[in-house]
């Protein structure tokens, strides 16, 4: 970034400084100059900023262990500026702000705002900022507004749900619940649409509550006071899909005295454990995962760096979820338990188990 760009920032951004907390600066430590290059990793000295829109629960938290560990391949980095929004939109758009007038080469931002926040990213772009949002898209267009944007293949999850049911529902036929996010969230969105895919072929499979899916704001509360309300509407749900909080649908489920569904969900250490302890006294549980996709961050990580160092970008813009465990096929996996982690320990994450178990500590 140019001296005389930085300069003016800091003269008309000084006001920005009152909305941002929670700021880290400095100590990042990379591997040795003397290690090769990844080949997304050019010769340029950067400095890089992350923007969180929401930070502090277990997804982010390694989320974060995967976004540092990545960031500590490539040399040319020589420090890492981070900030937390805590789910306020004006302090999200301060803190990119701010990344900007501290001087970053470039940022990655998860822009849980969305729409929101977009005119900040486009000021930081156009100053000459490499900014790389990623899973949640902020609008706009890559190239005039942004650099690029890193998503998630959201659909991808949902056919993979929907395949699985056809498969292991007896005769493929039966009622399905699915439990989202906050209203018309694109992630539920996106998943609603790729369910469609797969079960337009397939009319004894019904999706049953809310539509396009039951809110639940994503929290444990809220997950199993939903579930608990559709148990009260309907006599029969054979399976349950969630992206979250998929212990609390068995909570529900327990306490009104049904037997334990179908489920498919993200993964989760607690999940997994649950089944085992659950599945000898509910021979019809069965349970599929998809990757919680914590990892994607280290592809928004290479495209950034590769913008701000001189390195080379990879290729791919998009992460594509996978099945991770299926209690029916064993393949990937049988559902993983460690019991020497925690419940909300992400079994799916790059990170090493004992690293998982530290960043979750």
């Amino acid at each position: 970034m140019k001296l005389t760009t930085y300069t003016l920032r800091m003269l008309t951004l000084l006001p920005v400084a009152a909305l941002v907390a929670g700021c880290s600066v400095g100590g990042f430590e990379t591997v040795s100059s003397s290690e090769p290059r990844p080949d997304w990793c050019g010769p340029t000295p950067a400095v890089i900023g992350f923007a969180d829109g929401n930070g502090g629960n277990s997804w982010k938290r390694t989320n974060f262990a995967e976004l540092s560990d990545e960031l500590a391949k490539c040399s040319s980095v020589t420090d890492l500026i981070t900030t937390d929004a805590q789910g306020d939109t004006q302090k999200a758009i301060a803190d990119i702000k701010s990344l900007g007038a501290q001087g970053v080469d470039g940022m990655i931002v998860f822009p849980e705002a969305g729409k929101a926040v977009l005119p900040a990213l486009r000021y930081e772009y156009k100053a000459g900022v490499a900014v790389v949002p990623y899973r949640i898209s902020p609008g706009g267009d890559e190239g005039s507004e942004y650099t690029t944007f890193v998503a998630a293949d959201f659909a991808a999850i949902g056919r993979l749900y929907a395949e699985w049911l056809v498969k292991s529902l007896p005769n493929g036929e039966g009622n399905v619940l699915f439990l989202g996010g906050p209203p018309a969230n694109s992630q539920d969105l996106a998943e609603y649409q790729g369910m469609q895919e797969v079960l337009v072929d397939h009319p004894g499979i019904k999706l049953i509550g809310d539509q396009p899916f039951t809110v639940t704001n994503w929290t444990p509360a809220e997950t199993q006071q939903a579930t608990s309300t559709m148990l009260s509407r309907y006599p029969q749900i054979d399976a349950v899909m969630t992206d979250f909080a998929a212990t609390s649908i068995m909570t529900a489920f327990q306490q009104a005295g049904r037997p334990l569904p179908l489920i498919a969900s993200a993964d989760s250490n607690g999940l997994s454990c649950q089944y085992e302890q659950l599945k000898a006294t509910n021979p019809g549980f069965e349970l599929f995962t998809v990757t919680s996709q914590t990892y994607m961050v280290r592809l928004a990580v290479q495209h950034v760096v590769a913008e701000a160092t001189g390195g080379t970008a990879p290729d791919s813009k998009v992460d594509v979820p996978v099945a991770f465990e299926d209690s029916l096929s064993g393949t990937p996996s049988t559902p993983i338990c460690d019991p020497a982690l925690p419940e909300d320990a992400l079994l799916s994450s790059e990170l090493d188990p004992q690293r998982i178990g530290e960043v979750l500590r």
